[in-house]
């Protein structure tokens, strides 16, 4: 169909470096994308772009008050975020179209679902580039940290670009609701779309679990004709998209016998997990793996699942599991000396939480202590039920700040808090180090502390501040301090 905003190929060269969505960037000659954001709407900012000398403007609406002039540069379009994915893709010559591509979805997992699809298909010799929350790699071996899950539709395609140019073969990429939603995967292409499960979060953006879920699914728009949906057939809501949407190709996986791809005899330590993996048409086989809990035996199948079509052999996807390390905070061991263990998790809702907890109570007979507090300005529902979570299944919980933001960090603990009542099991102590520096003094043989709700992150948002702060750096830093090495 034809859209308005391809005139603007013929009218200008448009580059990587032309197009913009933010009129505080924009420079003469420039293409202004209005795009409306959740506390800001670009077509507010269409005569501030004009001023500064675009030369053209995308927008859905034409704002009042513009001159002739001005009026004439404006290109209306149904839908700018769709248009700036289409520019984009254009711009980067379709980058997804030369790369075999995996997107990954869900609440909880998808980090570690892109960090094993990733180690399997490097592993194999198919080189592999990465997006996610944690790194983005484009050439070599180089990560870079990411400021965010998914970027917008330029960046994007400039990073699937230049892993064109770095010599990848294939993208691993993880997709978040906001992205879907906000279109910023709009054009990509799909080789495998990978659906890892659903529980509340984000409801403070969504609204409610339907509009979640839907905007979740919009992941299997992303898939090329002959694509892969891949959807873990445990979780009720993802399972039952298999009876009420139509896939090129599905998979399913499980711990059930209906699924495509499933775990049985699974068995659990704190050193790793063994478990027999049965693959479609790929047969059965047992694995041995570092990684850590039936969570992760999910992960595992979902990664399994989304290279199952890939044309990769079962020795190839079962050596990539094998050696595959956890994700940068994601029960992340901190390795010392000490008599007792201790992880970095980034677990922030409470199905990850209680995941966590659950499984490394169900790894140890001493105690369980759990460092944890919530992000300010985000979805409050979630706080009293994190709290209870954390007293039901822990032996001592400290309750700490995590990135407060603008909110009263005081206010978010007495949150948490009410769902605790009745408990004695826990204390607070809001500087986040000192907590840290608790947990790890009162640990004995045997015992586990899990420092949880930041992971892989490296600074605290307090108010308007961004200050350096990394859980596992301060962990390891107040074990030296307590003679340990």
């Amino acid at each position: 169909m034809h859209d308005p905003a391809d005139m603007l190929f013929g009218a200008i060269s448009l580059t990587r470096r032309n197009v913009k969505t933010d009129s505080r960037e924009v420079k003469a000659g420039d293409i202004f994308v209005a795009i409306k954001g959740v506390t800001h709407d670009g077509h507010d900012y269409i005569r501030e772009a004009f001023k500064k000398g675009a030369a053209h403007a995308l927008c859905s609406t034409e704002p009042s008050g513009l001159s002739e002039k001005d009026r004439e540069k404006i290109v209306i379009v149904e839908d700018t975020r769709e248009a700036l994915g289409r520019i984009a893709r254009r711009v980067f010559e379709n980058p997804s179209d030369s790369l075999s591509v995996y997107g990954v979805t869900g609440t909880n997992g998808k980090t570690t679902a892109v960090f094993l699809i990733d180690a399997i298909l490097n592993g194999a010799g198919m080189d592999s580039g990465l997006v996610s929350t944690v790194f983005t790699r484009t050439s070599g071996d180089v990560l870079d940290r990411s400021s965010m899950t998914t970027p917008d539709p330029m960046t994007l395609n400039g990073l699937l670009s230049g892993m064109i140019a770095g010599n990848k073969r294939a993208a691993v990429l993880e997709i978040s609701s906001h992205a879907l939603d906000q279109r910023r995967v709009w054009g990509i292409g799909l080789d495998s779309a990978v659906f890892t499960n659903i529980t509340p979060e984000h409801l403070d953006y969504h609204k409610d679990m339907e509009t979640y879920l839907r905007d979740k699914s919009r992941i299997f728009r992303n898939l090329k004709p002959d694509g892969t949906a891949v959807l873990n057939l445990d979780d009720p809501m993802v399972g039952g998209l298999a009876k009420t949407m139509d896939f090129p190709r599905l998979v399913t996986f499980g711990m059930t016998g209906a699924a495509d791809v499933r775990a049985e005899n699974i068995r659990l330590s704190i050193d790793g997990t063994e478990f027999d993996l049965t693959a479609g048409k790929l047969g059965s086989t047992h694995v041995r793996t570092g990684l850590i809990g039936e969570y992760n035996v999910y992960n595992m199948l979902a990664a399994t699942g989304a290279l199952l079509n890939s044309g990769l052999g079962f020795d190839e996807i079962k050596t990539g599991l094998e050696n595959a390390s956890p994700p940068p905070g994601r029960l992340d061991a901190v390795e010392t000396n000490a008599p007792f263990r201790v992880f970095v998790d980034y677990a922030h809702t409470p199905n990850a939480l209680e995941s966590v907890l659950r499984c490394l109570r169900a790894l140890t007979p001493k105690d369980l202590i759990c460092v944890f507090g919530c992000g300010g300005d985000r979805d409050r529902a979630k706080r009293p039920l994190m709290g209870k979570i954390a007293s039901d299944i822990c032996d001592h919980v400290i309750l700490t700040n995590d990135n407060p933001r603008t909110e009263d960090p005081g206010e978010i603990l007495d949150q948490i808090e009410k769902g605790m009542l009745g408990k004695n099991n826990y204390s607070i102590i809001k500087q986040r180090r000192p907590a840290i520096r608790e947990s790890l003094k009162m640990a004995g043989e045997g015992d586990i502390v899990v420092i949880a709700g930041k992971g892989h992150e490296d600074h605290q948002i307090i108010g308007a501040r961004v200050v350096h702060f990394d859980d596992k750096e301060i962990a390891r830093h107040v074990l030296g301090e307590l003679g340990y090495r």
